[in-house]
């Protein structure tokens, strides 16, 4: 009786109110669940990309707030190397108000667009060294590509390629290229600018045309006005100098035009027509330009083989040139030191050709002035250590052609050898040396162990001789003094 009231009740009320009247039934459905597929589709939306409300500090660097024109084209540049002309068309996408500036959002919209330019750069380049063309660089790839382009070792490049990251076994598609590449960058530039510290004669932080003529003369012989074009094309502001970047991308055409200039060594020091060079045909070549033995040489020779396997291709025998010349620069460093020079004037030329060449080379005074002049590649009237070397191997050169076309004078038997006994009779008649200290001298110019000795030997065995005479000689006005 009290359940029929109070339905009764709530009627009344519901009729007074207005409100529709809803019958009271008894509720049997289930829960309705959200069908698991709904929830999945929710969960692969990708979050929404944050972007800082600030510009990379890094690029930013004025410290203004915004990214001009010249910061965005400087950072594309230095990390990706690309050029003026596509970084402002992309500045011009971006620069939706057109106020010359990005702010955060339109920088973050052209770094997108700058490593796409950079992920298609690698795939151009990655169809170029995919040699076994399987779409991806392996590790030994990446090494050879390396070695050639940049002159990097195989023991760096794997360590770059750890830092991709990837294993010793993973090859990479052009993306990961593409980090590869902006690492090689980094290393470059930072290499560049370890070398800027010495090359950098004034200071200044760059490169001028004639500090730049000076590296490339030094590490290949390029003549200035072949340096003068290469300033040219990787000069991407126009500033008339080189930055950091810049000489980069300066060094790895040095290296292009090293390449080319080991090709052609390759045709005339490659003795059995093999393509490659071994330890004894680098030892020749080495040894007739500059005079190096075998201790001085193999571990050079190891150093330019990067694969071990024992020979040097054209790639590795750049490599191997630019150590030789190297060297070669030291050694005539060294020689300024003892004669207490900083220069070589052409005042001394004649003076110096008397007493050392005409005494050690057989040339006379005419023809050391036209080497010197050869050598004397900026025409200041002076060589400088790296001109010095040059002179220096010209010399030699000049006096192994003078060994060869005199050659019989010491072969006195006609039968195309010079050996020991005809070599001793020589310096017994003319010097009076013993038979036994010939022999020590003998035993120490006769590098390849022959048992005679070819054009280049009997110069450097002259030269032993005469120096010992020279030394005898002064002992003796020495004694006579006291």
């Amino acid at each position: 009786m009290r359940i029929k009231v109070l339905i009764l009740s709530c009627l009344l009320v519901a009729t007074t109110t207005g409100l529709p009247i809803v019958p009271v039934v008894e509720d049997t459905s289930q829960p309705v669940e959200t069908p698991s597929e709904v929830v999945e589709e929710e969960n692969t939306v990708p979050p929404p990309r944050v972007i800082s409300p600030r510009v990379d500090v890094s690029v930013d660097v004025n410290e203004d707030g915004v990214l001009d024109i010249d910061e965005i084209r400087y950072a594309a540049f230095v990390h990706h190397g690309l050029s003026a002309s596509v970084v402002e068309d992309l500045f011009k996408q971006v620069d939706t108000n057109h106020d010359n500036v990005l702010d955060a959002r339109e920088f973050d919209a052209i770094r997108m667009l700058v490593l796409e330019k950079a992920e298609n750069a690698a795939l151009r380049y990655l169809q170029n060294i995919d040699t076994d063309r399987d779409g991806v660089l392996s590790l030994q790839e990446a090494q050879a590509y390396l070695l050639k382009e940049y002159g990097i070792g195989y023991h760096d490049v794997t360590r770059l390629w750890k830092l991709v990251p990837a294993e010793i076994s993973d090859r990479l598609n052009s993306t990961m290229f593409s980090k590869l590449r902006r690492r090689v960058r980094g290393m470059t530039i930072r290499l560049a600018r370890q070398m800027m510290k010495i090359a950098d004669l004034n200071g200044d932080g760059h490169i001028s045309v004639d500090e730049a003529q000076a590296i490339a003369f030094e590490q290949e012989g390029i003549g200035a006005g072949d340096v003068a074009s290469m300033v040219g094309s990787v000069d991407e502001n126009m500033d008339g100098e080189l930055n950091a970047p810049e000489f980069a991308d300066f060094e790895r055409i040095i290296r292009a035009r090293a390449i080319e200039n080991s090709k052609k060594a390759m045709r005339v020091v490659d003795a059995d027509n093999s393509g490659t060079l071994t330890l004894d045909e680098a030892k020749r070549v080495a040894f007739e330009h500059y005079g190096f033995d075998e201790a001085t040489l193999a571990p050079f020779f190891g150093q330019a083989d990067e694969n071990e396997d024992g020979q040097l291709d054209n790639v590795e025998f750049a490599g191997f040139r630019s150590v030789i010349r190297a060297r070669s620069v030291k050694d005539a460093m060294e020689k300024m030191r003892v004669k207490n020079r900083h220069k070589w004037r052409r005042t001394d030329i004649n003076f110096r050709s008397n007493r050392v060449n005409e005494k050690e080379d057989d040339m006379d005074a005419e023809e050391t002035l036209a080497l010197f002049n050869i050598a004397d590649q900026n025409k200041s009237g002076k060589l400088d250590k790296v001109e010095l070397a040059d002179f220096n191997r010209l010399v030699r050169l000049s006096s192994i052609k003078f060994a060869t076309d005199h050659f019989k004078e010491f072969d006195l038997d006609g039968n195309d050898v010079v050996t020991f006994d005809e070599i001793a009779l020589l310096i017994e008649q003319k010097y009076g040396i013993p038979r036994n200290m010939i022999k020590m001298f003998y035993e120490k110019i006769d590098v390849d162990n022959s048992g005679d000795l070819m054009p280049a030997e009997i110069v450097d065995f002259r030269h032993l001789i005469r120096n010992h005479v020279s030394q005898q000689r002064q002992e003796k006005v020495f004694v006579f003094t006291l």
